[in-house]
């Protein structure tokens, strides 16, 4: 079984290489956790964000998940430390 996201082959892909901002990367990623198991995306992010429900992906606003809530849901999805890491300095919120 694979541990962790496999977050690592993300970053090859064509729709990934052509995003310019940090924005359109934290999007990226929240698609791919998304996609990845919503129920579980939306389980950590009711942790990360409490009263904050979450009622369509499109809603999310990138720019006002700060590291903090960031933290809460790559460990909530499954992340290892290096792919949190990696994806945290892909998405502008350095540890």
């Amino acid at each position: 079984m694979e541990q962790g996201l496999g977050s690592s082959t993300w970053w090859e892909e064509a729709e990934y290489k052509q995003l310019g901002t940090v924005n359109d990367r934290a999007l990226f990623v929240l698609h791919k956790l998304i996609t990845r198991d919503i129920t579980k995306f939306q389980a950590a992010w009711a942790v990360a964000f409490p009263g904050r429900p979450m009622y369509e992906p499109r809603q999310i606003q990138p720019d006002q998940v700060t590291r903090g809530p960031w933290l809460v849901i790559l460990t909530r999805m499954g992340a290892t430390r290096e792919e949190t890491t990696d994806i945290l300095d892909r998405v502008g919120r350095r540890w």
